[in-house]
């Protein structure tokens, strides 16, 4: 049972990524990963390939492409959606979330971090 590590898409917080890290957790920040301006779907698929659950902000997009990756029998290693407006808040629920579940359970998933927000 593996830890989760976490990919942030270019539009999250880069600082998300080193509270993640001063806690002990792998992140990765799409810039650490020369993936700027790549493509949403190229996101996924680098994040799947090294092992990493992908964060983003963009709720447009993301399940979208979570469904049609479902739909073409393919997998992905989990993504993540939360909103810009609270970042510190987004942190302290990741963190939570990262210490409850492997990353076994998060393949395939979709999840939307506002609703395991406790404040």
């Amino acid at each position: 049972m593996a830890a989760i590590k976490v990919y942030l898409d270019e539009d999250v917080h880069s600082f998300i990524a080193e509270a993640l890290r001063l806690r002990g957790w792998q992140a990765l920040a799409t810039p650490q990963a020369g993936n700027q301006r790549a493509s949403d779907i190229d996101q996924v698929t680098y994040a799947t390939q090294n092992g990493y659950s992908i964060l983003t902000y963009n709720v447009t997009d993301f399940p979208r492409l979570h469904n049609e990756i479902l739909a073409s029998g393919g997998t992905h290693a989990g993504i993540i959606i939360a909103t810009q407006e609270r970042p510190s808040a987004n942190a302290r629920t990741l963190l939570s979330l990262l210490g409850t579940f492997t990353a076994e359970d998060f393949v395939d998933q979709l999840i939307y971090l506002n609703n395991w927000m406790t404040d």
